[in-house]
């Protein structure tokens, strides 16, 4: 299973790569490099929205990622985003994602502060079980995580410098509803970034 994965995983990035070697790039400058960190739940994805009140593991996630944005529309910029991270705390393996990308138009909140709410929606692969809800969900649905959808609803909160920003994100991967390793769930994780805009 774990070549099976590995093989998928490498179809998928190598797809992701060329479509963005092919996308049409405007000249406001619409790729972003961000580094963001945070800590692993065992919660559920609508458990892990309860920031303050959720279920923390000791697992924590550190990962680093590339967007690459296309035209914006009126209401939506559509791209790619590709990354890699690691994952420590009760273990330690490595996690790679990617997938296609939609920004939402900006909401002002000062003067000076913007807010954009997007969303990835892709595949990640991971080289190991992380221990916790993810080795549990393994264990409970006789699955394997390797593989797994990934889905990354994000909040980014731009400063008044328009080339950085921070940003919170649910960092989530799951197997949707057994679609993929026969898994159900998968892990969450809060994170907060930074992004910078080149």
């Amino acid at each position: 299973m774990r070549s099976t994965g590995r093989t998928v995983l490498l179809i998928a990035m190598l797809c992701l790569s060329g479509s963005v070697a092919n996308a049409e790039t405007d000249q406001s400058g619409q790729r972003n490099l961000f580094v963001m960190t945070g800590r692993i739940l065992d919660e559920s994805m609508a458990g892990s929205l309860n920031l303050a009140g959720a279920n923390y593991e000791g697992n924590y996630v550190t990962g680093l990622g590339m967007q690459w944005l296309g035209k914006s529309g009126r209401f939506l910029t559509l791209g790619y985003e590709a990354g890699a991270a690691l994952r420590y705390g009760g273990g330690q393996s490595t996690e790679l994602w990617g997938g296609p990308v939609a920004r939402f138009r900006a909401v002002d909140v000062a003067a000076d502060w913007k807010l954009t709410p997007s969303v990835v929606f892709g595949l990640s692969f991971v080289d190991s079980v992380q221990p916790g809800r993810e080795a549990n969900q393994v264990e409970k649905y006789d699955g394997d995580a390797t593989v797994l959808f990934y889905l990354s609803p994000e909040i980014e909160f731009s400063l008044p410098d328009k080339d950085w920003s921070l940003f919170w994100r649910l960092h989530h991967r799951s197997g949707g509803q057994r679609t993929l390793g026969d898994m159900k769930g998968g892990t969450n994780a809060n994170l907060l970034g930074l992004r910078k805009k080149f």
